[in-house]
Protein backbone atom coordinates (compact mmCIF):
# COMPACT_ATOMS: atom_id res chain seq x y z
CA UNK A 1 0.00 0.00 0.00
CA UNK A 2 1.45 3.41 -0.99
CA UNK A 3 2.09 6.32 1.35
CA UNK A 4 -0.75 8.29 -0.34
CA UNK A 5 -3.18 5.41 0.18
CA UNK A 6 -2.17 5.17 3.85
CA UNK A 7 -2.73 8.88 4.29
CA UNK A 8 -6.13 8.63 2.57
CA UNK A 9 -7.19 5.82 4.91
CA UNK A 10 -6.01 7.79 7.94
CA UNK A 11 -7.93 10.88 6.78
CA UNK A 12 -11.07 8.83 6.26
CA UNK A 13 -10.69 7.38 9.76
CA UNK A 14 -10.28 10.89 11.16
CA UNK A 15 -13.43 12.02 9.37
CA UNK A 16 -15.36 9.03 10.74
CA UNK A 17 -14.13 9.62 14.27
CA UNK A 18 -14.85 13.33 13.90
CA UNK A 19 -18.41 12.66 12.81
CA UNK A 20 -18.90 10.25 15.73
CA UNK A 21 -17.56 12.89 18.12
CA UNK A 22 -19.83 15.46 16.48
CA UNK A 23 -22.92 13.32 17.14
CA UNK A 24 -21.80 12.71 20.72
CA UNK A 25 -21.38 16.44 21.25
CA UNK A 26 -24.82 17.01 19.81
CA UNK A 27 -26.41 14.53 22.19
CA UNK A 28 -24.64 16.18 25.12
CA UNK A 29 -25.39 19.74 24.05
CA UNK A 30 -29.08 19.19 23.43
CA UNK A 31 -29.84 17.43 26.75
CA UNK A 32 -32.50 15.23 25.22
CA UNK A 33 -34.02 17.91 22.98
CA UNK A 34 -34.13 17.44 19.22
CA UNK A 35 -30.64 17.89 17.77
CA UNK A 36 -29.71 20.91 15.70
CA UNK A 37 -28.69 18.67 12.81
CA UNK A 38 -28.75 14.97 12.08
CA UNK A 39 -25.70 15.47 9.88
CA UNK A 40 -22.51 17.49 10.48
CA UNK A 41 -22.64 21.22 9.74
CA UNK A 42 -19.36 22.68 8.51
CA UNK A 43 -16.72 22.01 5.87
CA UNK A 44 -14.14 20.35 8.14
CA UNK A 45 -14.27 18.04 11.14
CA UNK A 46 -12.98 20.87 13.33
CA UNK A 47 -15.71 23.20 12.04
CA UNK A 48 -18.31 20.53 12.69
CA UNK A 49 -17.18 20.07 16.28
CA UNK A 50 -17.23 23.82 16.94
CA UNK A 51 -20.66 24.17 15.32
CA UNK A 52 -21.98 21.28 17.41
CA UNK A 53 -21.29 23.29 20.56
CA UNK A 54 -22.57 26.61 19.19
CA UNK A 55 -25.74 25.12 17.69
CA UNK A 56 -26.59 22.78 20.54
CA UNK A 57 -28.64 23.39 23.65
CA UNK A 58 -31.81 24.66 21.96
CA UNK A 59 -35.16 23.29 23.06
CA UNK A 60 -36.81 23.20 19.67
CA UNK A 61 -40.26 22.65 21.15
CA UNK A 62 -40.18 26.30 22.21
CA UNK A 63 -39.75 27.49 18.62
CA UNK A 64 -42.33 27.50 15.88
CA UNK A 65 -41.58 24.49 13.62
CA UNK A 66 -38.10 24.22 15.24
CA UNK A 67 -36.90 27.41 13.56
CA UNK A 68 -34.51 29.05 16.00
CA UNK A 69 -32.92 31.33 13.46
CA UNK A 70 -29.64 29.44 13.76
CA UNK A 71 -31.00 26.22 12.27
CA UNK A 72 -28.64 24.97 9.58
CA UNK A 73 -26.03 27.66 10.11
CA UNK A 74 -22.35 27.10 9.52
CA UNK A 75 -21.10 29.60 12.09
CA UNK A 76 -17.44 29.07 11.25
CA UNK A 77 -17.37 31.72 8.55
CA UNK A 78 -17.82 35.42 7.82
CA UNK A 79 -19.43 37.08 4.81
CA UNK A 80 -18.15 39.75 2.43
CA UNK A 81 -21.06 41.69 0.93
CA UNK A 82 -21.04 43.70 -2.28
CA UNK A 83 -24.21 45.64 -3.02
CA UNK A 84 -25.57 46.42 -6.48
CA UNK A 85 -28.46 48.65 -7.48
CA UNK A 86 -31.90 47.07 -7.90
CA UNK A 87 -35.50 48.27 -8.20
CA UNK A 88 -37.93 47.00 -5.56
CA UNK A 89 -41.70 47.54 -5.48
CA UNK A 90 -44.63 46.21 -3.49
CA UNK A 91 -47.62 44.37 -4.96
CA UNK A 92 -51.01 44.80 -3.33
CA UNK A 93 -51.75 45.69 0.29
CA UNK A 94 -50.30 44.39 3.53
CA UNK A 95 -51.42 40.83 4.08
CA UNK A 96 -50.52 39.65 0.60
CA UNK A 97 -48.20 36.67 0.85
CA UNK A 98 -46.68 34.02 -1.44
CA UNK A 99 -47.12 34.47 -5.18
CA UNK A 100 -46.71 32.90 -8.59
CA UNK A 101 -45.54 34.98 -11.55
CA UNK A 102 -45.31 34.59 -15.33
CA UNK A 103 -43.97 36.64 -18.24
CA UNK A 104 -46.33 37.02 -21.20
CA UNK A 105 -45.19 37.16 -24.83
CA UNK A 106 -45.98 40.90 -25.01
CA UNK A 107 -43.61 41.63 -22.11
CA UNK A 108 -46.28 42.08 -19.44
CA UNK A 109 -45.89 40.40 -16.08
CA UNK A 110 -48.80 38.65 -14.37
CA UNK A 111 -48.63 37.85 -10.66
CA UNK A 112 -51.05 35.88 -8.49
CA UNK A 113 -50.60 36.46 -4.75
CA UNK A 114 -52.42 34.67 -1.97
CA UNK A 115 -53.66 36.81 0.88
CA UNK A 116 -53.92 36.02 4.57
CA UNK A 117 -57.35 34.66 5.50
CA UNK A 118 -59.81 36.63 7.53
CA UNK A 119 -59.94 35.90 11.23
CA UNK A 120 -61.64 32.58 11.90
CA UNK A 121 -61.04 31.29 8.36
CA UNK A 122 -58.38 28.98 6.94
CA UNK A 123 -59.10 29.92 3.34
CA UNK A 124 -56.54 32.08 1.53
CA UNK A 125 -57.85 34.28 -1.28
CA UNK A 126 -55.78 34.81 -4.44
CA UNK A 127 -55.52 38.18 -6.18
CA UNK A 128 -54.19 38.68 -9.71
CA UNK A 129 -52.06 41.67 -10.72
CA UNK A 130 -50.48 42.89 -13.95
CA UNK A 131 -47.45 45.05 -14.67
CA UNK A 132 -46.93 46.64 -18.08
CA UNK A 133 -43.66 48.36 -17.11
CA UNK A 134 -41.46 45.41 -16.10
CA UNK A 135 -42.52 45.40 -12.48
CA UNK A 136 -42.36 49.10 -11.64
CA UNK A 137 -46.11 49.42 -11.05
CA UNK A 138 -48.89 46.89 -10.55
CA UNK A 139 -52.66 46.95 -10.96
CA UNK A 140 -55.14 44.32 -9.84
CA UNK A 141 -56.90 42.87 -12.90
CA UNK A 142 -58.51 39.62 -11.70
CA UNK A 143 -62.30 39.63 -11.50
CA UNK A 144 -62.94 35.94 -10.68
CA UNK A 145 -62.87 34.94 -6.97
CA UNK A 146 -59.88 32.62 -6.52
CA UNK A 147 -58.80 30.62 -3.49
CA UNK A 148 -55.77 28.68 -2.32
CA UNK A 149 -52.28 28.95 -0.93
CA UNK A 150 -48.77 28.77 -2.43
CA UNK A 151 -49.76 29.46 -6.05
CA UNK A 152 -47.88 28.46 -9.18
CA UNK A 153 -48.50 30.43 -12.39
CA UNK A 154 -47.60 29.07 -15.84
CA UNK A 155 -47.97 30.70 -19.28
CA UNK A 156 -48.43 28.54 -22.39
CA UNK A 157 -47.20 29.39 -25.90
CA UNK A 158 -50.77 30.36 -26.90
CA UNK A 159 -50.84 32.95 -24.11
CA UNK A 160 -53.24 31.08 -21.82
CA UNK A 161 -52.45 30.90 -18.11
CA UNK A 162 -52.66 28.01 -15.67
CA UNK A 163 -52.74 28.71 -11.94
CA UNK A 164 -52.37 25.91 -9.40
CA UNK A 165 -52.70 26.34 -5.64
CA UNK A 166 -52.89 24.31 -2.47
CA UNK A 167 -56.47 23.66 -1.41
CA UNK A 168 -56.81 23.74 2.34
CA UNK A 169 -58.12 20.37 3.53
CA UNK A 170 -61.85 19.98 3.98
CA UNK A 171 -64.22 17.09 4.79
CA UNK A 172 -65.59 16.86 1.25
CA UNK A 173 -62.18 16.73 -0.46
CA UNK A 174 -59.32 16.28 2.01
CA UNK A 175 -56.63 15.87 -0.65
CA UNK A 176 -56.93 18.24 -3.58
CA UNK A 177 -55.36 21.17 -5.37
CA UNK A 178 -56.98 24.00 -7.27
CA UNK A 179 -56.57 24.38 -11.03
CA UNK A 180 -57.53 27.73 -12.58
CA UNK A 181 -57.33 28.51 -16.32
CA UNK A 182 -57.40 31.92 -17.99
CA UNK A 183 -57.47 32.80 -21.70
CA UNK A 184 -57.61 36.60 -21.26
CA UNK A 185 -54.33 37.35 -19.48
CA UNK A 186 -55.57 36.63 -15.97
CA UNK A 187 -58.76 38.68 -15.83
CA UNK A 188 -61.25 35.82 -15.72
CA UNK A 189 -60.71 32.20 -14.76
CA UNK A 190 -62.25 28.77 -15.08
CA UNK A 191 -62.08 26.83 -11.82
CA UNK A 192 -61.41 23.14 -11.31
CA UNK A 193 -60.15 20.85 -8.56
CA UNK A 194 -57.62 18.07 -9.10
CA UNK A 195 -57.37 15.22 -6.57
CA UNK A 196 -53.90 15.38 -5.12
CA UNK A 197 -51.85 14.89 -1.99
CA UNK A 198 -49.21 17.36 -3.17
CA UNK A 199 -48.99 20.47 -5.35
CA UNK A 200 -46.19 21.73 -7.62
CA UNK A 201 -43.67 24.48 -7.00
CA UNK A 202 -43.44 25.14 -10.75
CA UNK A 203 -44.35 23.49 -14.05
CA UNK A 204 -42.03 22.76 -16.97
CA UNK A 205 -43.28 24.08 -20.32
CA UNK A 206 -42.44 21.57 -23.04
CA UNK A 207 -41.12 22.33 -26.57
CA UNK A 208 -44.37 20.99 -28.08
CA UNK A 209 -46.46 23.55 -26.18
CA UNK A 210 -47.60 21.22 -23.44
CA UNK A 211 -46.62 21.29 -19.80
CA UNK A 212 -45.24 18.84 -17.27
CA UNK A 213 -46.34 18.98 -13.64
CA UNK A 214 -44.16 17.04 -11.21
CA UNK A 215 -45.26 16.34 -7.66
CA UNK A 216 -44.48 13.92 -4.88
CA UNK A 217 -46.26 10.65 -5.60
CA UNK A 218 -49.03 9.60 -3.25
CA UNK A 219 -49.17 6.47 -1.16
CA UNK A 220 -48.29 2.94 -2.21
CA UNK A 221 -49.45 -0.39 -0.83
CA UNK A 222 -52.85 -1.57 0.31
CA UNK A 223 -55.05 0.46 2.65
CA UNK A 224 -53.74 -1.58 5.55
CA UNK A 225 -50.08 -0.93 4.69
CA UNK A 226 -50.20 2.50 3.10
CA UNK A 227 -46.89 4.34 3.07
CA UNK A 228 -45.55 7.35 1.23
CA UNK A 229 -44.02 6.64 -2.15
CA UNK A 230 -40.39 7.62 -2.81
CA UNK A 231 -41.24 8.39 -6.44
CA UNK A 232 -42.51 11.33 -8.44
CA UNK A 233 -45.97 11.82 -9.93
CA UNK A 234 -45.82 13.22 -13.49
CA UNK A 235 -48.82 14.97 -15.01
CA UNK A 236 -48.80 16.01 -18.67
CA UNK A 237 -51.23 18.30 -20.46
CA UNK A 238 -51.46 19.26 -24.13
CA UNK A 239 -54.46 21.58 -23.85
CA UNK A 240 -53.51 24.15 -21.25
CA UNK A 241 -54.52 22.07 -18.25
CA UNK A 242 -58.00 20.97 -19.36
CA UNK A 243 -57.04 17.29 -19.23
CA UNK A 244 -54.08 15.40 -17.80
CA UNK A 245 -52.28 12.10 -18.29
CA UNK A 246 -50.43 10.80 -15.25
CA UNK A 247 -47.47 8.46 -14.85
CA UNK A 248 -44.89 7.65 -12.19
CA UNK A 249 -41.21 8.54 -12.30
CA UNK A 250 -38.90 6.18 -10.42
CA UNK A 251 -36.41 7.92 -8.12
CA UNK A 252 -33.19 6.25 -7.01
CA UNK A 253 -33.61 6.70 -3.25
CA UNK A 254 -35.54 5.47 -0.21
CA UNK A 255 -36.74 8.80 1.18
CA UNK A 256 -40.46 9.49 1.35
CA UNK A 257 -40.74 12.86 3.08
CA UNK A 258 -40.55 15.45 0.29
CA UNK A 259 -42.78 17.93 -1.54
CA UNK A 260 -42.82 21.30 -3.35
CA UNK A 261 -41.19 20.04 -6.53
CA UNK A 262 -39.77 22.69 -8.88
CA UNK A 263 -39.46 21.34 -12.44
CA UNK A 264 -37.30 22.65 -15.27
CA UNK A 265 -36.81 21.39 -18.83
CA UNK A 266 -33.30 22.36 -19.91
CA UNK A 267 -32.36 23.29 -23.45
CA UNK A 268 -30.30 20.08 -23.69
CA UNK A 269 -33.46 18.04 -23.07
CA UNK A 270 -32.77 16.98 -19.48
CA UNK A 271 -35.35 17.42 -16.75
CA UNK A 272 -34.26 18.89 -13.42
CA UNK A 273 -36.37 18.71 -10.28
CA UNK A 274 -35.59 20.42 -6.98
CA UNK A 275 -37.32 18.71 -4.06
CA UNK A 276 -37.94 20.05 -0.60
CA UNK A 277 -36.91 17.09 1.51
CA UNK A 278 -36.58 16.34 5.20
CA UNK A 279 -33.41 15.40 7.04
CA UNK A 280 -33.97 11.74 8.06
CA UNK A 281 -35.23 11.33 11.60
CA UNK A 282 -36.74 14.82 11.81
CA UNK A 283 -40.19 16.28 11.28
CA UNK A 284 -40.06 20.03 11.84
CA UNK A 285 -39.57 22.64 9.10
CA UNK A 286 -36.28 23.76 10.58
CA UNK A 287 -34.79 20.47 9.41
CA UNK A 288 -35.96 20.73 5.83
CA UNK A 289 -33.47 21.04 3.00
CA UNK A 290 -33.35 20.93 -0.80
CA UNK A 291 -32.08 18.14 -3.03
CA UNK A 292 -31.79 17.94 -6.82
CA UNK A 293 -32.51 15.05 -9.17
CA UNK A 294 -32.47 14.79 -12.97
CA UNK A 295 -33.89 12.63 -15.73
CA UNK A 296 -32.63 11.98 -19.27
CA UNK A 297 -35.52 9.77 -20.40
CA UNK A 298 -38.46 12.12 -20.13
CA UNK A 299 -39.11 11.54 -16.43
CA UNK A 300 -39.35 7.73 -16.34
CA UNK A 301 -36.20 7.36 -14.23
CA UNK A 302 -34.52 9.91 -11.96
CA UNK A 303 -31.00 10.06 -10.55
CA UNK A 304 -30.19 9.66 -6.90
CA UNK A 305 -31.04 13.07 -5.38
CA UNK A 306 -27.98 15.06 -4.32
CA UNK A 307 -27.68 17.88 -1.83
CA UNK A 308 -28.37 21.24 -3.42
CA UNK A 309 -28.90 23.75 -0.60
CA UNK A 310 -28.19 23.81 3.12
CA UNK A 311 -30.47 22.94 6.03
CA UNK A 312 -33.48 25.27 6.40
CA UNK A 313 -33.05 26.56 2.82
CA UNK A 314 -36.22 25.68 0.93
CA UNK A 315 -38.77 26.85 -1.70
CA UNK A 316 -36.21 26.46 -4.50
CA UNK A 317 -37.29 27.76 -7.92
CA UNK A 318 -35.20 27.03 -11.03
CA UNK A 319 -34.68 29.33 -14.02
CA UNK A 320 -32.47 28.56 -17.02
CA UNK A 321 -30.91 31.84 -18.12
CA UNK A 322 -30.17 33.05 -21.63
CA UNK A 323 -26.44 32.43 -21.16
CA UNK A 324 -27.00 28.79 -20.15
CA UNK A 325 -26.50 29.22 -16.42
CA UNK A 326 -29.16 28.00 -14.01
CA UNK A 327 -30.45 30.28 -11.28
CA UNK A 328 -31.92 28.82 -8.09
CA UNK A 329 -33.98 31.28 -6.05
CA UNK A 330 -34.87 30.09 -2.53
CA UNK A 331 -35.93 31.01 1.00
CA UNK A 332 -33.76 31.15 4.12
CA UNK A 333 -35.56 29.64 7.10
CA UNK A 334 -32.53 30.54 9.19
CA UNK A 335 -30.79 33.84 9.83
CA UNK A 336 -30.60 36.03 7.89
CA UNK A 337 -34.24 35.31 7.05
CA UNK A 338 -35.04 36.27 3.52
CA UNK A 339 -34.83 35.40 -0.16
CA UNK A 340 -31.57 34.34 -1.77
CA UNK A 341 -30.22 32.96 -5.04
CA UNK A 342 -27.29 30.85 -6.19
CA UNK A 343 -26.01 30.05 -9.67
CA UNK A 344 -24.86 26.87 -11.38
CA UNK A 345 -22.57 27.14 -14.42
CA UNK A 346 -22.41 23.38 -15.11
CA UNK A 347 -26.01 22.38 -15.68
CA UNK A 348 -26.93 21.95 -12.01
CA UNK A 349 -24.04 19.70 -10.99
CA UNK A 350 -22.54 22.28 -8.62
CA UNK A 351 -23.81 25.53 -7.11
CA UNK A 352 -21.90 28.58 -5.94
CA UNK A 353 -23.00 28.25 -2.32
CA UNK A 354 -20.07 30.34 -1.06
CA UNK A 355 -21.47 33.37 -2.92
CA UNK A 356 -25.24 33.51 -2.30
CA UNK A 357 -27.08 36.53 -3.65
CA UNK A 358 -29.17 38.36 -1.05
CA UNK A 359 -32.39 39.46 -2.78
CA UNK A 360 -34.54 40.43 0.21
CA UNK A 361 -34.33 40.36 4.00
CA UNK A 362 -37.24 39.49 6.27
CA UNK A 363 -37.96 40.43 9.87
CA UNK A 364 -39.22 36.91 10.68
CA UNK A 365 -39.45 33.35 9.38
CA UNK A 366 -42.62 34.05 7.37
CA UNK A 367 -40.88 34.46 4.06
CA UNK A 368 -40.51 32.86 0.73
CA UNK A 369 -41.90 31.18 -2.35
CA UNK A 370 -39.69 33.26 -4.67
CA UNK A 371 -40.18 33.04 -8.44
CA UNK A 372 -37.74 34.52 -10.98
CA UNK A 373 -38.25 35.30 -14.67
CA UNK A 374 -35.77 36.78 -17.13
CA UNK A 375 -36.75 39.75 -19.28
CA UNK A 376 -35.75 40.51 -22.87
CA UNK A 377 -32.93 42.79 -21.72
CA UNK A 378 -31.49 39.89 -19.65
CA UNK A 379 -32.47 41.52 -16.35
CA UNK A 380 -34.29 39.42 -13.74
CA UNK A 381 -37.51 39.95 -11.84
CA UNK A 382 -38.10 38.01 -8.62
CA UNK A 383 -41.33 38.02 -6.65
CA UNK A 384 -41.45 36.86 -3.03
CA UNK A 385 -43.09 37.27 0.36
CA UNK A 386 -41.43 38.66 3.49
CA UNK A 387 -42.35 39.77 7.00
CA UNK A 388 -42.09 43.54 6.71
CA UNK A 389 -43.95 44.50 9.90
CA UNK A 390 -42.67 42.19 12.62
CA UNK A 391 -44.22 44.01 15.61
CA UNK A 392 -47.31 45.38 13.85
CA UNK A 393 -49.87 42.58 13.46
CA UNK A 394 -52.13 41.33 12.12
CA UNK A 395 -51.09 42.03 8.51
CA UNK A 396 -47.35 41.62 8.94
CA UNK A 397 -46.45 40.05 5.58
CA UNK A 398 -46.25 41.60 2.10
CA UNK A 399 -45.67 40.60 -1.52
CA UNK A 400 -42.84 42.38 -3.30
CA UNK A 401 -40.84 42.15 -6.52
CA UNK A 402 -37.25 43.14 -7.16
CA UNK A 403 -35.70 43.77 -10.58
CA UNK A 404 -31.97 43.05 -10.67
CA UNK A 405 -29.07 41.82 -12.79
CA UNK A 406 -26.45 39.16 -12.37
CA UNK A 407 -22.80 40.21 -12.70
Amino acid sequence: MSHCTNMLSINRLRMLLGSMLFMALMATACHGAQAQETRPTGKTVEDQKRNAVLLGGYNYKKYSTALTGYTGQDRQRVGFLQYRHAVRTRVGPRGSYKAGMALLADGKLVLAACRLPKQGSRQFSIHVYQSADQGLTWEEIGTTPLWGKEPCLTVFPDGSLLLTAQKMAGPSCPYAMYLFRSSDGGRTWETNVLPSEDYPRSLAVEPDGGALMIRAASFVGTEAERRKSPNLNLGRTQNGGKTWQFSEGLVDWNETSFAEVAALRLKDGRLLAALRSQIPGTQEEGFGHTVLTESSDGGKHWSKPREMLNSAEVHAHLTELDDGRILATYSNYHLPWGVYAVVSADGGKTWNLDHPIELALSADIYVGWPVTVQLADHSLVTCYAITAYSKEPPRHVVTEVVRWKLP
